[in-house]
């Protein structure tokens, strides 16, 4: 069926019944070519375009992500992850990096950063760079605020080796159960740390944004076709697509040097796998879906693409920003997952 939407047509000047549409965009951003694929209302007697404020705003952060993926630049979901793993309100990450809240605000909604805030907020991945902000600046906070992020900042930004040593705790906090907001499936964290592993053998630039989608996709279509997802997760809606609930915690708990780890490639980071996946782990469908789900993933020319691939589905667009999406939408998964591949 159609999607259609009722509003003034400019160039009619009278209100019609506009079709959705789907174009491809080769625009220009920064001097930068980048390719996405944009929704349009048709008016259905002039055939123009109808400029409805959501939509164009929309086009504009899909425009804008693309070129944040072709520049390896942080997304932004990262930078509010980055920001919620340290447990820090926009007012004092803005006052760490010295930068302004409305900026940060910006940013953190999918507006494009100047290049040398793009930078701060590339350096800030360092939990050394914040220290050294705490310590040098930051002069908007207070004297016990910025003790008290200094604090933070070494308990929970230690360097990616110690994360061993915090691995289990952290898999600890992610939330457990039985239902569709899990799959029908209760969260194993062995399981999903030689899932991921795999997936880091097996999926070309497995970026985090990517991990992201790969996960969903690979947990909805297990739940589709066998009535159990795949890991346990729980996946929230996020403005560029389906994420996992918790993700910050989970990387926390699955990146400790020995069996995974981050890579800097551009400015973003490639989780990268340290050894082989244990196939025990996994049954003969199991290794099927997997190899399925990265053949998938691989088909898009950048995670940026597969983002947008992942804005089709039901489950995000009926879901608020920030609500979990629940497992029943499974059976309207636009991949076909294993049985067609």
């Amino acid at each position: 069926m159609t999607r259609t939407k009722w509003l003034l047509c400019p160039e009619c000047w009278e209100e019609v019944d506009a079709a959705y549409e789907t174009r491809h965009h080769v625009e220009e951003v920064r001097g930068v070519t980048v390719e996405a694929d944009i929704e349009h209302l048709i008016c259905p007697k002039c055939g123009e375009s109808i400029g409805w404020a959501p939509l164009v705003g929309e086009g504009l952060h899909k425009l804008y992500r693309a070129y944040q993926e072709k520049m390896g630049l942080m997304q932004p979901e990262e930078i509010v992850a980055l920001r919620k793993n340290y447990g820090f309100s926009q007012r004092v990450f803005a006052a760490i990096l010295d930068i302004g809240v409305a900026s940060l605000q910006r940013y953190e909604r999918g507006c494009l950063a100047s290049d040398s805030h793009a930078q701060l907020l590339a350096n800030a991945r360092d939990p050394r760079f914040l220290l050294k902000c705490l310590e040098q600046g930051a002069r908007k906070l207070s004297d016990g605020e910025r003790a008290n992020a200094r604090d933070v900042v070494r308990k929970r930004g230690m360097p990616r080796i110690d994360y061993a040593v915090i691995r289990f705790d952290a898999m600890d906090g992610i939330a457990r159960g039985e239902g569709l907001d899990t799959g029908m499936r209760l969260f194993d964290p062995d399981r999903v740390r030689e899932t991921v592993v795999y997936l880091a053998e097996r999926a070309r630039d497995l970026y985090r944004t990517k991990l992201n989608k790969v996960l969903f996709y690979l947990d909805f279509a297990a739940y589709r076709e066998t009535g159990a997802g795949f890991t346990g997760l729980r996946y929230a809606k996020a403005p560029f697509g389906p994420v996992p609930d918790q993700f910050e915690l989970l990387m926390a708990g699955l990146i400790d040097g020995e069996s995974l780890s981050l890579r800097e490639q551009g400015n973003g980071q490639v989780v990268v796998a340290e050894r082989l996946a244990n196939p025990a782990v996994f049954s003969a469908s199991d290794m099927s879906l997997l190899e399925s789900v990265c053949s998938f993933a691989d088909g898009f020319a950048s995670a940026s693409a597969l983002s947008d691939y992942s804005h089709g589905e039901r489950g995000w667009l009926e879901t608020e920003v920030g609500d979990l999406i629940s497992y029943e939408f499974a059976s309207d998964l636009r991949w076909g997952g294993g049985s067609s591949c």
